[in-house]
């Protein structure tokens, strides 16, 4: 490992080799909070894991979580901010459990007989809950940070568009399928925009990077199979903002609401994840509620904690992945061949 060039001092980052697809050799990279002194072993490892053209940027919100005792990590997957080679498009994956392969190390670096819980945003939830469903035993359990668990207006919208998607991302594959985003969401958060974060705006652009029609497929389709599965099997926390405000005109009600995602979709989705979800509202939050105004934030801490610590008397041994070592099921035409990446 070596020190993280983005947080700095007291952070590692570790080079996961992918092997290689049509573009070239693939990496992921695991981020580490060095802490002194040996885990404890009685609160569970966290591994961040973040949204879609997005990186683990949150050195306070990681802070805070090894104040607390946690053991901390962060991923950024393939084709994502540190993890993003020269000559890639830029977030672009043809199935979402193509991230098998980068989960599984992360879990094997940070330790079998000491499973964390996925604290994981907006497109990252979606991975996450997806791991955790197939691979039972392997994670503690799910804090959620405004995960894209539904498309806007909900399972109708999805099943309409599935198709159509499909089709598109089999004839432009990496190109685009939407122009570039507007810069709404960036205004409310970069000190260049106004708002009170910095970070680096060539890993997480203002209009997010051009976002691959196969990337939008794999995204329905992973909704598709998590509406389509049965519950989860461990503890989970939904934190979202109590609004949305979606729009092609930036306005000032945008830097306390979600300008991203549809709000009251995203908790119906969540509702339906199993008997052991906690969702939480709130107010003045936004997309990721860890960069929201202090009030929001430190209310979103404050859940945070109190779910880690009410939910995680005890840890337990990891329980190996049922799917095949760290790769996951991948995509298969209908001879029963893996489809080109």
């Amino acid at each position: 490992m070596s020190t993280d060039p983005y947080l700095g001092d007291g952070y590692e980052s570790h080079r996961i080799d992918l092997g290689a697809d049509a573009e070239g050799p693939m990496i992921a990279t695991l981020i580490h909070r060095r802490a002194p002194g040996a885990p404890t072993g009685r609160k569970p490892p966290i591994l961040l894991m973040h949204g879609w053209s997005d990186y683990v940027l949150d050195r306070e919100l990681m802070e805070h979580l090894g104040r607390n005792g946690h053991d901390v990590w962060g991923l950024d997957l393939r084709k994502h901010g540190r993890s993003l080679l020269p000559g890639q498009t830029a977030t672009e994956v043809d199935h979402l459990n193509r991230y098998d392969a980068e989960i599984g190390a992360s879990l094997r670096i940070i330790g079998r007989d000491r499973p964390p819980v996925l604290l994981a945003h907006s497109t990252g939830g979606l991975t996450a809950a997806l791991w955790a469903q197939r691979n039972p035993g392997t994670v503690r359990g799910l804090a959620l940070n405004s995960p894209w668990l539904e498309m806007h207006l909900g399972p109708v919208t999805r099943t309409l568009a599935q198709v159509p998607v499909r089709l598109l991302a089999e004839r432009l594959r990496g190109r685009p399928i939407f122009p570039l985003g507007s810069d709404h969401y960036a205004r409310t958060l970069h000190r260049d925009f106004g708002g009170a974060y910095d970070y680096d705006l060539a890993l997480k652009p203002p209009g997010g990077h051009p976002f691959p029609a196969a990337t939008l497929s794999a995204i329905i389709d992973g909704q598709r199979r998590l509406a389509a599965a049965g519950p989860l099997p461990v503890p989970v926390l939904v934190l979202h903002s109590a609004h949305s405000r979606l729009g092609p005109r930036f306005t000032e009600q945008m830097r306390r609401a979600d300008a991203v995602l549809d709000v009251r979709t995203l908790a119906a989705a969540a509702a339906g994840l199993g008997p052991r979800v906690r969702i939480e509202a709130i107010p003045g939050a936004r997309h990721d509620v860890f960069l929201s105004d202090a009030d929001a934030r430190s209310r979103a801490l404050e859940i945070l904690d109190d779910w880690l610590e009410t939910s995680f008397p005890a840890a337990p041994t990891m329980r190996a992945p049922e799917t095949a070592e760290g790769h996951g099921e991948p995509p298969q035409d209908r001879s029963g061949k893996e489809k080109p990446r």
